[in-house]
């Protein structure tokens, strides 16, 4: 055998040649180290991004049903608004509450109805000097004293100083209840003996109530309680002064939760062949990157919607107003109508927010069914939407078609509203500033109110200089 002549760093066989370094197996278990080290880092990475993501899906669901809750509660107040206005707006009722008689009339008309009625089942009404005339709940008779008649009085005081219906929230016993109060006054004439009586409409936050809610709002379990409850999400209510009075309370959905319970196997997979197969753990961090990105658009959208009617906010359109701007050719040149109804502002002032809101919806309902027609549709604000169209037929015959369908009648509830619309429409066909656009759409309608409301007027050079009526909004 020759002698080992090799140096201390090389390992020699009998016969061979030197095979293997201690540098080369040091390099193969530093570079072993490294990748262990980069997919340690990319695991602890991902079960960051899994934990921050079922974290924010729980948050964002306790906000939302936290802010459906609280709607609910407002919802209900307006309703409740709603329904002693129609009351207290009432002749025979204003002439009863100043008879003899008030007494029975009261009982018969409201008192005993409260029993089994849907819309309220509670009622006090209360002379012009705030005294007691008569007061029920639930159809039997009861004297509001200690700190609910203390309310009750201020709130009505407050009624009588104002001309529309005050609600907020109050504890009787051991209810919560919803209530409004309005001053009485005749239909036909205003009253000029100064007698101001009051009438309040109350509604307990019963099981049927929290029922409602539940189904309509998405909220599971619902109760209501005195305390806050450990475990549940509560939201305070409070009546006029600020004073606490209860707790609805209910579960948490913990979606995050939910969905990671769902794809722990999946994990707990992804991990084991993570050790075996690091290429295969870089290819399911990809997918795993490209899903956060998905989500993350798809809550961008989201921020984008206008939530009454669903079309976009005003953010979200000028947004797609400036990609559309850069795509316009003579080929393709793109029309932006802005629409305003006409008639609006009356259904406002004449049955409420909550009433023109619905409205507001029923109208996004309507324009939906043009999608096909326009690139992007969007609510600025009130009761003015704006319509990008990347012209396939005449703008002005596609604004007609908008007008002659938003002039249907609408039933909400129990009402048929008829409202139309005016549109003013620009084209560009040079990509020019969307700015510039939206000013021209806008003055054509103006000049399409002022013409007259209810038809589709186009942009033309010189418009601004007609003079804008102070209602031409209306």
């Amino acid at each position: 055998m020759g002698a080992d002549t090799s140096g201390g760093n090389t390992f020699v066989r009998p016969g061979s040649g030197p095979r293997v370094t201690r540098g080369q197996i040091w390099s193969i278990v530093g570079g072993t180290g490294l990748v262990l080290a980069v997919a340690l880092a990319l695991v602890l990475i991902v079960t960051s991004v899994v934990v921050s993501m079922r974290q924010t899906a729980n948050r964002i669901d306790d906000e939302r049903a936290m802010a459906a809750a609280s709607a609910a509660i407002g919802a209900l107040q307006r309703r409740l608004s709603l329904t002693v206005q129609d009351n207290a707006v009432w002749d025979e009722a204003y002439n009863a509450a100043l008879g003899s008689e008030a007494g029975v009339w009261i009982r018969d008309n409201w008192g005993a109805p409260s029993a089994a009625y849907p819309l309220y089942d509670g009622v006090v009404v209360l002379a012009t000097d705030l005294s007691l005339i008569a007061s029920y709940i639930k159809g039997a008779e009861f004297t509001p004293s200690g700190a609910a008649g203390r309310m009750i009085a201020q709130q009505a005081a407050r009624a009588q100083a104002s001309d529309r219906p005050v609600a907020s929230l109050l504890r009787i016993g051991d209810m919560v209840v919803a209530f409004a109060a309005m001053t009485m006054k005749p239909f036909s004439v205003e009253p000029t003996n100064g007698e101001m009586p009051v009438l309040i409409l109350m509604k307990a936050i019963d099981e049927n109530v929290l029922e409602l809610i539940s189904r309509d709002y998405q909220i599971v379990s619902l109760g209501i309680d005195g305390t806050r409850m450990s475990d549940m999400l509560n939201l305070e209510l409070k009546d006029p002064n600020g004073e606490r009075i209860g707790y609805l309370f209910w579960p948490s959905r913990k979606p995050g939760d939910k969905v990671f319970e769902q794809n722990r196997p999946l994990l707990l997979v992804a991990g084991a062949t993570l050790v075996v197969f690091l290429l295969l753990v870089l290819a399911a961090g990809a997918v795993e990157t490209t899903r956060l990105r998905r989500i993350a658009a798809a809550a961008e959208l989201e921020a984008k919607r206008d939530p009454l009617s669903g079309a976009l906010n005003r953010g979200g359109f000028l947004e797609t107003l400036d990609t559309l701007a850069k795509e316009v050719s003579p080929e393709s040149p793109l029309t932006l109508h802005m629409l305003d109804l006409d008639g609006f502002k009356k259904v406002n002032d004449t049955y409420g927010h909550a009433v023109g809101d619905l409205l507001i919806s029923a109208v996004a309902v309507r324009l939906a069914g043009f999608a096909d027609q326009f690139t992007a549709i969007g609510r600025l604000g009130g009761d003015e939407f704006a319509l990008a169209q990347v012209q396939a037929q005449p703008p002005q015959i596609l604004a007609q078609q908008v007008i002659d369908a938003l002039s249907i009648p609408f039933i909400v509830g129990e009402r048929e509203f008829h409202v139309s619309a005016s549109i003013g429409h620009a084209t560009s066909l040079d990509g020019g500033d969307p700015a510039e656009l939206m000013r021209r759409a806008d003055v054509a309608m103006y000049a399409a109110k002022a013409a007259g409301k209810c038809r589709a007027l186009q942009y033309v050079s010189g418009m601004e200089d007609l003079r804008r009526p102070a209602d031409v909004r209306s």
